[in-house]
């Protein structure tokens, strides 16, 4: 069963947060991940932060999703982004 990973960013650097998303998007790839949608304009139904962006990742699976997320590729972006951005991320699993 495929996962997706669900994350809402607000990034306090466009410059940084563009930077960011390339090579995220480079490791994410290289742990089967694909982008699917991607919205500058996400429509928030229930809470208060509103988000810049919202990104959803397809993965092969939710142990898929943890070595991407857990990897020693993604761990210096991870720290990277935890300077400009406030980030919320959740997966779950779908068809």
């Amino acid at each position: 069963m495929s996962a997706y990973m669900v994350i809402s960013v607000t990034p306090q650097d466009e410059d940084k947060f563009r930077e960011y998303e390339a090579a995220t998007l480079s490791v994410v790839g290289r742990y089967g991940g694909v982008p699917i949608a991607r919205d500058v304009e996400p429509l928030v139904l229930e809470t208060d932060a509103k988000p810049a962006l919202a990104v959803i990742l397809r993965f092969d699976s939710k142990q898929a999703v943890e070595a991407f997320y857990h990897s020693d590729d993604y761990a210096p972006l991870k720290e990277f982004r935890h300077t400009f951005a406030e980030a919320h991320a959740l997966v779950i699993e779908g068809p």
